[in-house]
């Protein structure tokens, strides 16, 4: 495993920008796509999915000013060393013979964290860009180090019902990793709000349970990552409800987190307590 710090070369970029430069885009080349351009083009394709024209754009509209906070976040730790101390935890629980590669990187729109391909191998990519602190970054490697590792071995996560199990099977897993963490970290949620759904688990399932064929990718996150219309489920529902199922298999299966969703879900109990 290595840790790649591209944001290093995204502040050089800032540095042109600082000397106001003719072209931004043309500084953003030289100094941080240019370097970078595997990397950062499979983000924009894999992660984004937006038309180039949008990513020139962006680009053109970079106010240095703004990134005040990132280099606060990157000063508060070494970010190498922590990405190092991570992947140690998660080879103790789930040792794999190649750790996925790690990527800091600033870029648009990004989530916190995510999975994706850079070239044949599977990769974590950090996007800096909306973090406050550091202290979620080890329950995010550690979320996308279980998510690499069912990328590889070909897990389907084509409908809803899929991705939930495996958004929980990776919630369980950090759970794991970091036991001294509290509940709502590894779920991403505020405090009291995992104890919250718990309490009306039955009508989340009621609500969702029809819905877990579905292959509408906007309707996954939603229900994965925001709230249903209507208010008919709150945020992150599905990761929760999805933690649920993967929580309850892996404890009758411990070192089945390669599972497919269809064996979770089968015989599961989808009514809540």
């Amino acid at each position: 495993m290595a840790a790649h710090l591209l944001y290093q070369d995204f502040f050089r970029f800032l540095d042109a920008l600082a000397e106001e430069v003719a072209d931004p885009w043309a500084a953003y080349q030289e100094r941080y796509l240019g370097p970078n351009r595997a990397v950062l083009e499979a983000w924009w394709e894999q992660v984004l999915g937006r038309p180039r024209q949008v990513w020139v754009d962006r680009v053109r509209q970079v106010r240095p000013q703004d990134y005040g906070l990132l280099a606060m976040v990157v000063e508060e730790g070494d970010l190498a060393t922590l990405a190092r101390e991570a992947m140690a935890r998660c080879q103790v629980v789930l040792p794999v013979s190649l750790e996925p590669e790690i990527y800091f990187l600033v870029g648009f729109f990004s989530p916190d964290a995510f999975a994706f391909r850079v070239g044949e191998a599977w990769a974590i990519g950090i996007g800096l860009e909306r973090l406050h602190s550091q202290h979620l970054l080890p329950v995010l490697l550690a979320h996308e180090y279980v998510h690499c590792l069912r990328r590889r071995r070909g897990v389907g996560v084509k409908t809803l019902g899929a991705r939930m199990v495996d958004e929980g099977v990776a919630v369980e897993f950090t759970a794991r990793v970091f036991p001294e963490r509290p509940t709502h970290e590894h779920l991403l949620m505020r405090p009291g709000q995992p104890e919250a759904m718990r309490d009306y688990e039955s009508r989340l399932w009621e609500a969702l349970r029809p819905l877990l064929e579905s292959e509408d990718e906007g309707l996954a996150a939603r229900v994965l990552y925001g709230q249903g219309e209507g208010g008919r489920w709150p945020s992150r529902a599905g990761s929760y409800l999805g933690w649920r199922l993967a929580a309850g298999f892996l404890e009758r299966h411990p070192e089945r987190f390669e599972a497919e969703a269809e064996e979770i879900l089968v015989g599961a109990d989808l009514t809540g307590p």
